[in-house]
């Protein structure tokens, strides 16, 4: 698999100190079962954080171990994503750590329709507000509305591709943007573009037909 479009310094860094969330690791884990350049940098940044840890000099806790815990179960609650299901599971065309949130093949799965060429299978139950993890179905020839977004989005082509602004998108890229990007994604084949997101945020959608949409899309 030929991979064209690969994550930033920035993601790599976070996800090498596990700051990024449950779904955006998840994208990126992705991305890296299939990139060999990415895998590289992983390791590298892997290994300077290593060499940045060791420099610091330890400290003493305020608090105990036990207060800690305790603190962490009386905060707010984490949305994380649907229930995994076994780890060892494989489907046709899927990485491993997507295919641990799917109960069957792509082609079997539960889809729902929410506009004409869009099919959906929402992978967290969290609010829309607070981002999106979910599949996309598009039919071949989909023009997605035009949007841009307040913080980082991953987008990960599974099977398919898409073209917008940006590049051509196929399986085993990942277009990772930020708020300094718009753009209007285009199913560009006769095969239909399934892709994963993950957000932290709604997109904001450019023209009237998108945000009269957007409850209904979830991103």
């Amino acid at each position: 698999m030929r991979v064209s479009h690969h994550l930033t310094d920035e993601t790599l860094q976070d996800y090498s100190v596990g700051s990024l969330s449950a779904p955006m690791e998840t994208l990126v884990a992705c991305h890296l079962t299939v990139c060999q350049h990415c895998r590289d940098r992983a390791v590298l940044a892997d290994q300077i954080g290593g060499e940045l840890f060791d420099k610091f000099e330890p400290v003493s806790l305020s608090q105990t171990s036990e207060q800690l815990i305790k603190q962490a179960a009386l905060s707010s609650p984490i949305h994380a994503p649907k229930t995994e299901q076994s780890s060892t599971r494989t489907f046709k065309d899927v990485p491993k750590p997507l295919a641990r949130f799917l109960s069957a093949e792509l082609d079997e799965l539960d889809w729902r329709r929410i506009a004409p060429g869009i099919k959906q299978v929402n992978l967290s139950e969290q609010h829309r507000s607070l981002g999106a993890f979910k599949l996309l179905h598009l039919a071949p020839g989909v023009v997605l509305s035009a949007h841009s977004h307040s913080d980082r989005e991953l987008t990960y082509v599974v099977k398919g591709s898409y073209q917008d602004e940006i590049g051509r998108f196929k399986a085993g890229d990942i277009a990772d943007l930020d708020g300094e990007v718009a753009h209007q994604p285009v199913v560009d084949t006769d095969e239909p573009c399934i892709a994963l997101i993950a957000s932290h945020s709604p997109v904001k959608y450019n023209g009237l037909f998108g945000k009269i949409m957007q409850p209904f899309v979830g991103i």
